[in-house]
C-alpha cells in the first residue's frame, strides 16, 4: 500500500480539513527552513503534542534531514503557534516495485528484410555489409 495525502479523499468532517490545513502550513515551514537539496524529499508531516514528525522518500535523505532538525524546530515554533519540543524524522515505505509492461515487437516485413539483404550484397567487403547481412539474418529468424 503506497502513502496517500489526507487531503485527497472527499467529505472530510470541517474539523479533519483543518487539521490538514494545519499541517500544510507547516510543511509550508519545514520546506522553507530545509536545504534545497532536501526539499524534494520530504513528503509531509504531523504535528501531535509537541512532536513534530516528518516524513522523509529515503533513509539517506531522512539522515541528512535530521541535521537540520533544530532550525526546523525553531522555524515552525516562530512561524505558527506550535510549541514543538522534538522533531522526529521517519521514512515513508517504498512504493512497491511494478514490472515494466513488455512492448510489442516492431519487426520489419520479409519484403524489407529481403530488401536489406540486397541493399547488402550491392556493397563491397566490409563491415558495413556484414552488419546488414547480420541484421537481416536476425530479423528472419525473430519473424519466423
Amino acid at each position: 500500500m503506497s502513502f496517500k495525502n489526507a487531503s485527497s479523499f472527499s467529505r472530510m468532517p470541517t474539523a479533519l480539513q483543518l487539521r490538514i490545513a494545519k499541517h500544510q502550513r507547516i510543511l509550508r515551514i519545514i520546506l522553507l527552513a530545509s536545504p534545497a537539496q532536501l526539499k524534494p524529499h520530504i513528503k509531509d508531516c504531523v504535528v501531535n503534542e509537541g512532536s513534530l514528525m516528518i516524513y522523509m522518500s529515503s533513509a539517506a535523505w531522512a539522515s541528512q534531514l535530521r541535521f537540520c532538525s533544530a532550525q526546523i524546530q525553531l522555524a515552525v515554533n516562530t512561524q505558527s503557534k506550535e510549541n514543538i519540543k522534538k522533531v522526529r524524522v521517519r521514512v515513508l515505505a517504498p512504493t512497491p516495485f511494478t514490472a515494466e509492461k513488455k512492448s510489442r515487437k516492431i519487426i520489419p516485413s520479409e519484403e524489407n528484410i529481403e530488401s536489406l539483404r540486397n541493399n547488402a550484397d550491392t556493397l563491397s567487403e566490409g563491415r558495413l555489409k556484414n552488419a546488414l547481412l547480420s541484421l537481416s539474418n536476425t530479423l528472419l529468424k525473430q519473424n519466423k
